[in-house]
């Protein structure tokens, strides 16, 4: 056997920059994280398609159910709201009276969570209102739900 097989010395032996910085786990790490944003980012197909008269009937809701929820929804939405903005004021008192730049980046990520919760409790209570399942964020935004699209899930 030759000594060269023995000793395999390349250049890679003693330079190799892309194993230093690790560019394949980097591009491995960047292929999980694309596959689960855009798993996280697209819609899942309905389990079952009912309107919301089924939808009430199949769950016992009642009509003076659903008023008490929906009054609930909205006040949980401004709650939510109410929080959001008392945290963006919490945040920049951070930032401008202790110059803390990483209290200013909590404080934005919890009124971001704040936000989310609002739009959720909205968002249902959009559909309760409209009694319509199955609305979107378009229709969430211009208050209308698309009549032309039906009352069905």
């Amino acid at each position: 056997m030759a000594i060269k097989d023995i000793f395999k010395v390349s250049r890679k032996t003693f330079f190799d920059p892309s194993a230093w910085l690790g560019i394949n786990e980097l591009s491995a790490y960047t292929r999980i994280i694309g596959t689960t944003l855009k798993t996280t980012f697209t819609p899942a197909k309905p389990q079952r398609t009912e309107t919301f008269e089924q939808a009430l009937k199949r769950l016992n809701v009642t009509d003076a159910d659903l008023q008490h929820n929906a009054k609930n929804y909205r006040l949980y939405a401004l709650i939510f709201v109410a929080l959001g903005v008392a945290a963006l004021l919490v945040g920049f008192y951070y930032l401008f009276h202790y110059g803390t730049f990483a209290g200013w980046i909590l404080a934005m990520m919890m009124a971001m969570l704040f936000a989310v919760h609002a739009f959720r409790f909205d968002f249902w209570y959009f559909q309760i209102k409209h009694r319509m399942l199955g609305c979107t964020f378009d229709e969430w935004w211009s208050g209308k739900p698309d009549v032309k699209k039906g009352p069905t899930a």
